[in-house]
């Protein structure tokens, strides 16, 4: 077993609120702060009743984070509160995602427990250069663009706030597997404080997690890449709204874009890492449970990492579900490749494609 992997199984077992007594603490430590979990670590070891047999040092250093992430998501929520507002003044109801929804409505009972980047809110479309025009007037400016035909229109920032405000008007890039129309019909009216947003159903929240950690843009599934951090949220997601969350629906929707081996392999590593009770009404693929042998075996080899990767980058993008979305369905999987494939090399040349293969992030 390799460094990384014993300081996983000891975080795993932290986070799972059955203790953790590793010999030595930094590589465990080490491994939550590039997770962004060090807070919810002790936020679980307090909860728990664990934080008593945590060492002096390690305890004052975790609780530490912690407290700054507290103030930090305390400032944050106050900054989505302005900008909710100024939006509500402006005609626009937008829904927030990922983790600043986290500080209006569940899965953590513990504020400071959830780290975060920047603030993720979805407009339709027709409201987006409204939008603009409202983050414009409080200061912020455009950090990083993504392009008119991207699900994201790009990162704002505004000088003095911790969170950049990432704009969308779709929430992954594959928006035909979840549109944000339908996201936002299913969704429910939250009105703290006065203003008005709209919160994503428990189904379309956890839906929104799997396909973010594993077919949005680089299509970690495909390259064999354990988004542990992602994996933690769903298992909090699953346990904080358990039957709020249909099942059913997410597996046959899956099953439609062939994206159920991905959803297994996905929920078997939650259960295995975080202890999530198996959900679906059929039981892990061995397929599934093969793959995800397979992200360990790459985790732990970096030979075996520059050749899952690699492939990764050639399939995903090729995916069944991409290809039949641009092509519809006329033809047949090894039709829409070459034709993709033909396509991106006469627009972009084999150095592009070379480039693609070798992409990392």
């Amino acid at each position: 077993m390799t460094d990384r992997r014993r300081a996983l199984t000891h975080l795993a077992s932290a986070l799972r609120g059955e203790g953790a007594a590793p010999s030595d603490w930094t590589p465990l430590l080490g491994l939550a702060n590039e997770l962004l979990l060090a807070p919810s670590l002790w936020s679980v070891l307090c909860a728990s009743g664990q934080a008593g047999a945590v060492p002096a040092e390690v305890a004052d250093y975790l609780k530490m984070l912690h407290g700054l992430n507290g103030e930090r998501n305390a400032v944050i929520r106050r900054q989505a509160m302005e900008l909710i507002g100024a939006l509500n003044a402006a005609g626009i109801v937008p829904a927030l995602l990922k983790g600043a929804l986290t500080l209006f409505d569940g899965p953590y009972d513990d504020p400071a427990a959830r780290m975060m980047r920047d603030i993720d809110l979805l407009v339709p479309t027709s409201s987006r250069n409204g939008a603009i025009a409202v983050l414009e007037r409080l200061g912020y400016r455009l950090a990083r663009g993504y392009g008119e035909s991207h699900h994201a229109y790009g990162d704002f920032a505004r000088d003095g706030d911790p969170a950049a405000v990432d704009l969308h008007t779709e929430l992954v890039d594959p928006r035909h597997v979840l549109t944000a129309a339908e996201v936002r019909r299913r969704g429910s009216l939250l009105h703290p404080a006065g203003v008005s947003l709209i919160k994503p159903s428990a189904t379309d929240r956890v839906l929104h997690n799997f396909l973010h950690a594993e077919i949005h843009h680089l299509g970690h599934y495909y390259r064999g890449e354990i988004q542990i951090a992602q994996m933690y949220e769903l298992t909090a997601l699953a346990k904080s709204f358990g039957p709020a969350v249909d099942w059913a629906f997410i597996e046959a929707r899956m099953k439609t874009h062939r994206l159920e081996a991905s959803l297994h392999s996905y929920l078997w590593g939650a259960r295995q890492l975080f202890g999530l009770a198996w959900p679906l009404a059929r039981g892990p693929k061995m397929a599934s449970r093969f793959h995800y042998l397979r992200c360990q075996v790459q985790a732990d080899s970096l030979a075996a990492n520059w050749a899952g990767v690699t492939w990764g980058n050639l399939h995903g993008p090729l995916a069944w579900h991409r290809m039949r979305a641009l092509y519809g369905k006329d033809g047949n999987a090894l039709a829409w490749r070459l034709r993709h494939v033909s396509q991106f090399l006469r627009r972009k040349g084999a150095r592009a494609g070379a480039a693609r293969l070798r992409r990392t992030l």
